[in-house]
């Protein structure tokens, strides 16, 4: 028998109404216009790195991986932001070829472009800067012709020729500042930054069309919207004076990026008040405010191209999620906390290569000039005072940048709010007002200047007694205390990249005090990295010894083993 029983009329099972609730269809939102525009420049880097390669361009492998690890330790020795890095190794491959022509000694009638750019392209990609069968063989030409055309532009462009030590200095600053140029040029066409260009370009557009400047014939719009671009490009990427520079030569004079005899002639006869313009719009009083006000909005930019990563589907797909309220609320947050916490990470490890970079830095120091100088002197290094000299300086380094904190969670409220105004279309936008014709209190900047000035001093003596009770001999004490200066310079700066996705930032009063007295001392630093950048001649010295060698060493490894491989496939 079965247990079960069959209900009956008094026993029956109760009927329940179901009642489904129908999802109310989502309200979408029209895109504004700056939204539409870049999501279509977005789509143009899918393209790009989907596209099919043509005759690619192969290294060996070995050879590869020797030359990849010889690239780590060059990153230790002349540490860069990691978006500087091959960059920096174009620079170092254009330098090392001109080398002579830098030091004085003509060789430009000898260059030959053809001979050039192949080579330069093999080395980048056997340091790791660019994979295997990722560039086509056209691209050369390409190469060859941007080369030609800096060739013939510093050939026509020497400077008199003079024993003066002015004009030796200007033709040295005149070449370098020409190769960075190059050297930006090079890096766009092997590689181009479409992703990146849409951001900026976004946050560029909104930024001029929302802000407004008081007196309003103060700039003109072409100055106004070079000072915003430059502002952008500072605070969204930390891009450096060469890449901006590069940028706003293409604004101001997009011949200079036409490899055509016309265009090439223009610059030949410009270049110098090319650059002179430039150098003007880099140091522009007006751009430091626009400055300010881009450092205040950025965080929301860099997630929105954090978001599209996300995607990154057709232009359809995109557009439909970033309509939809909800999911771009979903989105920003997911992305928010990812950026969030890779930030943790690469604060880590600016920390570790800025140590590194600067206890090598030290280790060259003592070698090359502190220990030969103080023996000069008839002192000597105690192991303490050893310790104190090379330990120091990379301490402050590590402690100043590994305590550095990201931003509250409640900053996210903060960017959501901004990124929907950015992405969908509002009655009415936000106005970002600067007002130019507001005077500086005259007394009162001058009694912060003065305070300034006093802190400044006293944290250089305190450095100055660390190392006095260290027992440092006097010839190192002063090169030392003007290191510490620029580590806290450089710390600074990372600390500004932690800033990165915060919009409100909320200091406290320990914070207050110690920017007192390490702002002033990074102001003093930053003046002495700048002399350090353009005299670096442990870099310059391992650039000449090394690296030429180095970079000969693994042509031949390469061409060795194509040779065996040669010789192995012909046995049957």
């Amino acid at each position: 028998m079965s247990d079960t029983t069959t209900p009956t009329e008094n026993n029956s099972v109760p009927q329940v109404d179901l009642v489904v609730a129908e999802e109310k269809p989502v309200e979408l939102k029209e895109l504004s216009a700056y939204a539409k525009e870049y999501t279509r420049q977005y789509q143009m880097d899918w393209e790009y790195h989907h596209r099919a390669i043509i005759s690619p361009l192969e290294v060996d492998e070995l050879a590869s991986k020797i030359a990849e690890a010889y690239e780590k330790v060059r990153k230790v020795i002349d540490w860069k932001e990691e978006n500087l890095l091959r960059r920096g190794a174009i620079e170092r491959i254009l330098k090392r070829r001109l080398v002579s022509e830098l030091y004085g000694i003509s060789i430009l009638p000898d260059l030959n472009a053809t001979e050039m750019a192949e080579p330069m392209i093999l080395e980048l990609m056997r340091s790791g800067y660019f994979d295997n069968g990722k560039i086509a063989k056209k691209q050369i030409k390409e190469i060859e012709n941007i080369l030609n055309k800096y060739i013939r532009i510093l050939d026509s462009s020497r400077l008199p020729q003079a024993p003066s030590k002015k004009h030796v200095k200007n033709k040295m600053e005149f070449y370098t500042w020409m190769l960075e140029i190059a050297a930006c040029e090079i890096e766009e066409v092997l590689a181009p930054a479409f992703k990146e260009n849409a951001l900026l370009n976004l946050m560029t557009n909104v930024i001029f069309e929302r802000n407004r400047i008081l007196p309003s014939d103060k700039l003109s719009d072409l100055d106004r919207l070079v000072q915003v671009y430059i502002a952008c490009m500072r605070t969204l990427y930390n891009f450096d004076d060469p890449i901006i520079s590069y940028n706003i030569i293409k604004i101001r004079y997009p011949f200079w990026i036409e490899e055509i005899d016309n265009s090439i002639e223009k610059v030949m006869e410009q270049v110098h008040d090319i650059r002179q313009q430039i150098e003007a719009d880099l140091d522009s009083e007006e751009g430091k405010q626009l400055f300010k006000l881009a450092g205040k909005y950025d965080a929301a930019y860099r997630i929105i191209g954090d978001v599209l990563d996300k995607i990154n589907n057709t232009p359809e797909v995109v557009r439909e999620k970033l309509a939809n309220p909800e999911e771009l609320k979903k989105l920003v947050e997911e992305s928010y906390f990812k950026r969030k916490a890779s930030l943790k990470g690469r604060l880590f490890r600016s920390a570790i290569y800025s140590t590194l970079s600067i206890f090598v830095a030290g280790i060259a120091s003592f070698i090359i000039f502190e220990g030969p100088v103080a023996k000069l002197a008839g002192l000597e290094f105690s192991l303490l005072s050893l310790f104190i000299d090379l330990l120091i300086p990379s301490l402050v380094m590590f402690l100043l940048v590994i305590f550095i904190r990201p931003p509250k969670d409640q900053n996210l409220r903060v960017v959501q709010k901004e990124i929907a105004k950015i992405i969908h279309k509002q009655n009415s936008e936000d106005v970002y007002e600067i007002d130019f014709r507001r005077k500086k209190n005259k007394a009162l900047n001058i009694i912060f200047i003065i305070i300034s000035i006093i802190c400044g001093i006293a944290s250089m003596r305190f450095i100055f007694w660390v190392f006095e009770i260290g027992k440092v001999p006097w010839t190192s004490m002063y090169l030392d205390t003007v290191n510490v200066a620029m580590v806290v310079f450089a710390a600074m700066a990372i600390k500004q990249k932690s800033k990165e996705i915060t919009i409100e930032d909320h200091g406290n009063f320990i914070e207050f005090l110690l920017e007192l007295f390490s702002i002033p001392l990074a102001k003093i630093g930053q003046w002495f990295s700048a002399k350090w950048k353009k005299y670096n001649i442990f870099s310059a010295l391992f650039t000449a010894v090394v690296d030429l060698p180095f970079s000969a060493l693994i042509r031949i490894v390469e061409d060795w083993r194509n040779f065996l491989k040669e010789r192995s496939s012909e046995m049957h």
